[in-house]
């Protein structure tokens, strides 16, 4: 299983940067968990074990910074990169997905979004994405949700219900002032049982065995395009109740 996180930063050592480091530990700590549980029921053979159970977690962290002037170009020109191209097949290939951006002026900063705009349509379909942001005070808290959750879902994303943000006190204080672990941990279980179940054929399919070809989607039903003009109720209908 392999989880990667984009994060959206102005520098290497940015708290963002962090948070996403964090989070991917979290999952590791967790994922290893999960393996040793399920080795042990093999063990006694009480129930069979899940391959992606059992398979080692691997992480990436890609950082958009070192893809800034690639993003304008191809928001300008149209024309995309090898380098932009690669991170999205990465992305779109992963069974989990982190999200980290500062928050400035009340909205993240807008390389994310720059970023999300020019990503192919459904391009997350299926995959589990974690809203993680970082800010000066708790009052940025909802910038991700607000922000960045509808383009998750108009990608076909699924967004967890558990968004971390951490505010600069959260670095410093101690976690039973701040919550933030118990926080990460929250979000890190939902997105390892949502990932888990794709790859056993639970929420969808395993990496690349996708038989519409579009990732993530369960076997046997095909994508429902909400452009396509044959789907679309007349308007004319809609006012007739």
């Amino acid at each position: 299983m392999k989880i990667t996180a984009l994060t959206a930063s102005l520098s290497e050592s940015s708290t963002s940067n962090r948070l996403a480091q964090r989070i991917l530990d979290t999952a590791t700590e967790l994922a290893a968990e999960t393996a040793k549980e399920a080795a042990a029921e093999l063990a006694t053979e009480t129930a069979p074990a899940d391959p992606q159970a059992t398979a080692p977690l691997e992480t990436e962290v890609i950082n958009l910074r070192e893809l800034s002037h690639q993003l304008v170009d191809s928001m300008l020109t149209g024309v995309q990169s090898d380098a932009l191209d690669e991170v999205y097949a990465k992305l779109r290939t992963s069974d989990a997905v982190v999200l980290a951006a500062p928050v400035y002026n009340a909205a993240p900063i807008g390389l994310l979004t720059m970023f999300l705009q020019l990503f192919p349509e459904a391009g997350l379909r299926g995959i589990p994405v974690v809203l993680a942001s970082t800010g000066g005070t708790a009052r940025h808290s909802l910038a991700m949700d607000q922000r960045i959750r509808p383009i998750i879902a108009y990608l076909k994303g699924l967004a967890l219900p558990t968004a971390v943000f951490a505010a600069t006190d959260d670095w410093g204080l101690p976690e039973e002032q701040t919550g933030m672990c118990r926080r990460i941990e929250a979000a890190v279980e939902e997105l390892l049982e949502l990932a888990l179940g794709r790859g056993s054929g639970g929420a969808g399919n395993s990496r690349g065995a996708s038989t519409s070809g579009a990732h993530g989607t369960s076997r046997g039903v095909e994508p429902v395009d909400e452009f396509d003009p044959n789907t679309i109720t007349p308007f004319e209908q809609l006012l007739g109740g």
